[in-house]
């Protein structure tokens, strides 16, 4: 059966978060096994005119490969998928894991190797400078467990606060960003806390679903 808040969420990334124009090419990069978020996006690129291209990831394999990889050979995987990215105008990650800890096993001199010589080049360098672009995590059970929560009520939880009208939020934080630019002191009070400080300076960017899902800060 058809989830309708899956599809809500799909014409959001794909209209609001990225607003994907006609005749733009998309890629949609899937980390994990759960496929029907993807799924959704790829209707919603056809259906706004746009060119959805896919990719599949998994970290229990990637885990493998890192394992004994050599800086050229990370190189040269960073190198096919820097010219893939370059033809994108704009980009979803969707973060599916079944394990949050799986990389934890790769050891630290070759997760240096992948993160100087991939991650940073292909997505720090190019990616998130010059497409448009949103990330975000998918319901699992594997994030269900880290919230400790039963995974349907986890999901219900999930989709009320991803499937916000973001545009409407992003209108309603335009006064809260003029009034923290022309601020000076800022001062948090609670419980055991009294923290002052100085902002002046500092520019407020509003965090309004454009490059994360969920968002508001």
């Amino acid at each position: 059966m058809k989830d309708p808040r899956l599809e809500k969420l799909a014409e959001n990334l794909i209209n609001y978060s990225v607003s994907l124009k006609p005749g733009e090419k998309i890629l949609i990069e899937n980390c994990g096994t759960d496929l029907d978020l993807a799924k959704e996006l790829i209707k919603q690129v056809y259906k706004a005119g746009g060119v959805p291209f896919l990719t599949i990831k998994n970290h229990e394999l990637l885990r493998v490969l890192l394992s004994e990889c050599t800086e050229e050979q990370i190189k040269e995987m960073a190198s096919f998928e820097i010219a893939r990215m370059k033809e994108m105008k704009a980009y979803i990650g969707i973060r599916a894991g079944d394990n949050v800890s799986e990389m934890g096993a790769v050891p630290s001199e070759k997760m240096k190797l992948y993160s100087a010589h991939y991650s940073k080049p292909l997505h720090t360098d190019l990616r998130v400078k010059y497409t448009k672009w949103c990330i975000l995590r998918y319901p699992n059970h594997s994030m269900a467990q880290l919230a400790d929560m039963a995974t349907d009520l986890f999901e219900d939880f999930y989709f009320k606060v991803c499937n916000l009208d973001y545009s409407k939020m992003s209108r309603a934080m335009d006064n809260l960003v003029k009034f923290m630019n022309n601020a000076d002191k800022v001062r948090i009070t609670g419980k055991d806390t009294d923290l002052s400080f100085s902002i002046k300076g500092f520019k407020a960017v509003k965090c309004d679903g454009k490059f994360n899902i969920p968002d508001g800060e």
